[in-house]
């Protein structure tokens, strides 16, 4: 069977019994020996003043000891001083105070196994008999690492049985494993009342500093097989040579400080972790998938790495920092649990908008962390001064300077909504009958907004939202508006964030709303067109209708009829109907013969057959007829012609109307102050519909008037009329 697709089977429920039984060992282990140690009923810690206190701890409850000094049983004693309750044997450098401490610890442990044990203080002797330890007295210093350790572990050991044959959960395995077992090892000496079993203390010591260096290895090889590859295996087996020239350093004591031994080679491993982040970062520069991995990446390791770097940095230099580590390892473990996101590939870009947020927030703290640090080591000042003073300074230097980062932030290389409302309107407001010039709009505005690498239409079946781990937006299509695929925003330099979703679906709502409100106000202006025309063609006609009928003389029929004819083109052009062209070319043939053969002009007509099955808006048969019309009482009237020829040709994009006479030409084609309605109104009229409009000799001797109007212009603005 293959090994990484392997989600269920016989193998994945053996790995699954492996993991179960190896964190429950774990924790069986590390509570044991915790609990193995007798209590005497107090907890001794050093106080803020120097002095060795007791803590009671249990019950029946103690009194608090103050100034302890001395515990005894029998012949048996051990001097207490801070250097002997101190948390972790990591905290003495070197290696004679060590063995020291470790020497106190065994008397210790067999004081605390005498059934009667005294304890010298400020307050004089108590006399207690030590009892086996509680689980409530454990306390927080155990139970909090110890609850760490295993949820890292399990975490890690759940990947791994998920997931066996991808490297990055081996190497995540590795890391999470090897602070688990270290996180184990604070917990037992770090929470102990007095002492623990002295039974392989020591060498357990220098594992927790193998796990330190697992830990560190296996976040160094993890980024550099992830999110590509970079080299060979040298670097894993380098970092393991180091690993393992560093116990022997320490175990066998080749250098004089454990500094030396181990807290320089783990600061440099933690060096190299970070110029291999960056040698990440240069070579997925122009995959953002990869980089807001890498984002993230660095992100966890400054959370969880810094504090303890700091640290580890300060006693590679012979000043260690006593700090609780039972607490300060404790970061440690966001990274095993945020970098689940990265070695699953599951909701990486929902991380991407507030990325900057965590940096922020983090850098505050760690800022008051590094202040507090410096004035304790080098101004020798007490932690309480210390921490108060990097507080203020903190507040001082860091706060200001946040407020200007996050402005800059909040601006964002993409304009806000308010920019593209523009955008918007002219959208909204440019009718639906050009599609394409629509879409271009619309996609246009989305280029705006986003500034995507790539934008192509999108199959409507597939639905909105975010898709393929934040490399796609899908933004649906909203009435003529086609639905788009968008990639990678700002030219591909992240990926599309949950933000980007909640933005795209406000400016599609909008869209959207304003069509439909535009739409409503058309279908209500057409509706109240309709209703005047209705009115106009049941009263006037009617009334018009009866005059040209049974008028008392024949001037009045005709001027009753041209009424009619002019309230019916009204009509037409309220009601907004679309005419095809061949009816539209056969009434203006009839109407044109008729006038001019009534004033006494032979009609030439010429129409060309036009395309099958084209209309004509109501807004350009109106403005065409009273165009023709007005051409036709021209030449009547003025031109004194005997002969008009019209000719009339078409296609789908473009109408052209010519009518030429052989009359008196253009000098007395129009007399000086008879303009009213004639030439400037065609003229008009030619232009309301984008078209062009000549004047010029005509061939057989008289006027040539020409008028070309593009038919999907005339469209389009009585849509939006």
């Amino acid at each position: 069977m293959r090994g990484e697709g392997l989600i269920v089977g016989a193998n994945r429920t053996g790995r699954l019994a492996i993991a179960s039984v190896l964190l429950a060992l774990c924790a069986v282990a590390s509570l044991y020996r915790a609990l193995a140690e007798p209590s005497l009923g107090w907890r001794f810690t050093t106080a803020s003043s120097g002095e060795v206190v007791g803590l009671p701890m249990g019950s029946p409850v103690h009194p608090q000891l103050y100034g302890v000094t001395r515990i005894l049983a029998g012949e048996l004693g051990v001097a207490i001083t801070p250097d002997v309750v101190i948390e972790s044997a990591g905290i003495h450098n070197d290696y004679v105070a060590q063995d020291e401490f470790f020497a106190a610890q065994r008397t210790l442990w067999e004081i605390v196994h005498a059934p009667l044990v005294q304890v010298q203080h400020a307050g004089g002797i108590t006399q207690v008999a030590p009892h086996a330890r509680g689980i409530n007295e454990l306390g927080m210093r155990f139970w909090f690492p110890w609850a760490v350790a295993l949820l890292s572990l399990s975490v890690g050991l759940a990947i791994w049985v998920y997931r066996p044959a991808s490297s990055a959960s081996w190497c995540y395995l590795a890391a999470s494993a090897g602070y688990a077992f270290g996180m184990l090892c604070t917990s037992t000496w770090g929470s102990r009342l007095l002492t623990q079993p002295p039974q392989f203390w020591p060498q357990l010591h220098v594992a927790s500093h193998i796990g330190s260096f697992m830990t560190q290895v296996g976040l160094c090889t993890l980024l550099w097989l992830h999110p590509r590859r970079l080299g060979g295996n040298w670097l894993p087996w380098s970092l393991a040579v180091i690993t393992t020239l560093s116990a022997i350093a320490e175990i066998e004591r080749w250098v004089p400080t454990i500094s030396l031994a181990f807290r320089l080679p783990i600061v440099l491993t933690a060096v190299v972790l970070w110029i291999i982040l960056l040698m990440q970062w240069r070579a997925c520069r122009n995959d953002a998938s990869q980089r807001a991995q890498l984002k993230w990446f660095a992100l966890l390791l400054v959370m969880g790495l810094s504090s303890t770097f700091i640290a580890y940095a300060f006693g590679a230099t012979g000043h260690v920092v006593n700090v609780p580590q039972n607490y300060g390892l404790g970061t440690v473990a966001l990274i095993f649990l945020g970098l689940v996101p990265l070695v699953t590939r599951v909701g990486i870009f929902q991380l991407e908008a507030w990325w900057p947020r965590a940096w922020l927030w983090f850098l505050g703290g760690l800022l008051v962390i590094a202040l507090d640090l410096v004035l304790i080591v080098t101004l020798d000042m007490g932690s309480e001064n210390a921490i108060a003073l990097s507080l203020a300074l903190a507040g001082w230097l860091y706060f200001p300077l946040r407020q200007v980062v996050w402005r800059r932030l909040s601006q964002g290389a993409l304009p806000d909504t308010r920019d593209v409302l523009p955008q918007i309107l002219e959208i909204v407001t440019h009718g639906q009958s050009e599609r394409a010039a629509l879409n271009q709009k619309w996609r246009r505005l989305w280029d705006t907004l986003f500034q995507p690498s790539r934008m192509i239409a999108a199959d409507t079946s597939e639905g909105s939202g975010i898709a393929d781990e934040g490399r796609l937006l899908v933004v649906p299509g909203c009435g003529p508006l086609e639905a788009l695929q968008l990639e990678l925003p700002e030219r591909g330099a992240r990926l599309f964030n949950p933000a980007d979703l909640r933005r795209a679906t406000e400016i599609s709502g909008l869209v959207k709303q304003g069509l439909e409100s535009n739409e409503a106000f058309d279908r209500g202006a057409r509706e109240e067109r309709q209703r005047i025309a209705s009115d106009l063609h049941d009263d006037l006609g009617a009334k018009l209708l009866t005059i040209a009928q049974t008028g008392g003389s024949e001037r009045v029929a005709a001027m009753a009829r041209e009424a009619l004819d002019e309230m019916r083109l009204a009509v037409r052009g309220l009601t907004g109907a679309a005419a095809l062209a061949d009816n539209v070319f056969a009434d203006w043939r009839a109407e044109t013969v008729t006038r001019l053969g009534a004033g006494g002009v032979q009609a030439v007509w010429q129409a060309e057959d036009p395309p099958p099955g084209l209309t004509l808006s109501a807004r350009t048969h109106v403005q065409l007829t009273r165009v023709l019309r007005e051409s036709v009482s021209n030449v009547i009237r003025h031109s004194g012609a005997r002969t008009c020829h019209v000719h009339i040709w078409c296609n789908a994009e473009r109408i052209e109307l010519e009518i030429s006479d052989d009359g008196h030409g253009l000098r007395a084609a129009q007399p000086a102050g008879d303009h009213g309605n004639g030439l400037p109104g065609i003229e008009r009229r030619v232009r309301l519909l984008d078209g062009a409009f000549t004047l010029s000799q005509a061939a057989i001797g008289g006027v040539s008037l020409r008028a070309g109007v593009p038919l999907a212009a005339s469209t389009s603005r009585e849509d939006n009329q």
